[in-house]
């Protein structure tokens, strides 16, 4: 493996290259136009063939010596709706746009392994799959490459593994440093619209009404106490309503509120129960006050359970390339969402993502994803490129 960290290295200021060329070119979800076309020529003077999925998304495979397994090594292309305030020179040039959470450094990782793998054929054998996926942060991409055949046939998937980086920053998780969980690491997060339907009237006159408002109260408060007596005290679960809308002037009662939450849990047994059962609750508690409830419930990205088979994989291969100095357990998972997970093909496929540490205290590159300021140690990069290689390799070999 000391080769591909030694390729790795030396292709530092190429990957640096590729990460700020994405930096200062960043597109929405579904309109990476210019981004799949620089990943294109990159690949094709790379001497590979690929093809476009999903509109803008690119699949890439790299043969190697022989028949053997296939896995599927993914980044996300987009960039969010916001305006970057660093001083860089780097800096983004498309105004509200900005690679706020790293796509460009999963971009440049992706392009060195690509390089690196293309140049060791004779070293793995089976296919590393590469896929520069579209549109993570919404509406949603790897679901729409999935039906582009990224897997192949989902009953019948020719991907055995999927694996995957993201950088983050912050003193937690300095440069030269990944973090590594086993089992849950992402929440499945679903949207949930309830409409809660009573009857107007005057505000001097409650008794002659039914309000929606006060209804709508009550859901927000008696789930959360359903969720606490009725779940499993050892599974977490959220239950946010971030938006209620209703009501046209204080002295009125109004007919109807919108209420617009978000679903999260690292079970995917109990979110398949979630649905079935919220639903039937807000509606139990509008009858209660003469009220009804109508609950759409959209299903988001999936849970996101690493493989522990991979898992360990990728903590021997830190431990060969880089010591264990720098491998950080991680204790808890988070409640964000993440779409990658959308190729294991809610759990038939072994997939793992693992944190690659960007963050630098002296040069003050601590902020969080999705912060204005957020910006990376670009000594990160050779790293990344290593470990995706390194693991692809490592995989198919065994």
């Amino acid at each position: 493996m000391s080769a591909i960290k030694e390729k790795a290295e030396s292709l530092k200021e190429e990957i640096i290259r590729h990460r700020r060329w994405a930096h200062m070119n960043p597109e929405p979800g579904f309109k990476e136009f210019k981004t799949s076309a620089y990943i294109k020529e990159e690949l094709k003077k790379i001497g590979l063939d690929f093809r476009t999925a999903a509109e803008t998304g690119i699949i890439c495979d790299i043969k190697g010596n022989g028949d053997g397994k296939t896995i599927l090594i993914r980044g996300d292309i987009d960039a969010l709706p916001l305006q970057e305030d660093n001083d860089v020179p780097y800096k983004s040039q498309n105004q509200g746009m900005m690679h706020a959470c790293g796509h460009d450094t999963h971009i440049a990782c992706l392009l060195g392994t690509a390089k690196i793998l293309s140049e060791m054929r004779d070293k793995f054998k089976g296919t590393a799959r590469l896929v520069f996926q579209p549109a993570e942060e919404g509406p949603g991409g790897a679901t729409p490459m999935v039906k582009d055949g990224a897997v192949g046939d989902p009953e019948n998937p020719e991907v055995d593994a999927a694996i995957a980086l993201h950088v983050t920053a912050g003193e937690d998780m300095l440069v030269n440093t990944i973090g590594v969980k086993d089992g849950p690491l992402s929440a499945g997060a679903d949207e949930i619209y309830v409409e809660v339907i009573g009857k107007g009237g005057h505000g001097s006159a409650p008794h002659e009404a039914i309000d929606p408002v006060f209804v709508a109260a009550q859901i927000v408060i008696q789930v959360q106490g359903y969720l606490s007596r009725f779940v499993n005290t050892f599974e977490p679960v959220v239950m946010t309503f971030g938006k209620i809308v209703g009501g046209d002037r204080q002295n009125i009662i109004s007919e109807r509120v919108r209420m617009d939450g978000t679903l999260r849990t690292f079970n995917r047994d109990l979110r398949k129960q979630m649905y079935e059962k919220l639903p039937k609750l807000f509606s139990d508690i509008a009858k209660t006050y003469g009220a009804k409830a109508k609950t759409e419930i959209i299903p988001g990205y999936g849970v996101g359970i690493n493989d522990r088979v991979l898992t360990d994989m990728l903590r021997e291969l830190y431990g060969e390339m880089y010591g264990k100095a720098g491998l950080i357990e991680q204790e808890f998972p988070t409640m964000g969402a993440e779409d990658f997970f959308e190729f294991g093909l809610d759990g038939k496929i072994p997939a793992m993502m693992f944190w690659l540490g960007g963050g630098n205290k002296e040069r003050g590159m601590l902020a969080s994803n999705h912060s204005n300021y957020f910006d990376i140690d670009e000594d990160c990069l050779p790293m990344g490129s290593a470990l995706l290689s390194g693991l692809a390799v490592k995989y198919l070999n065994s």
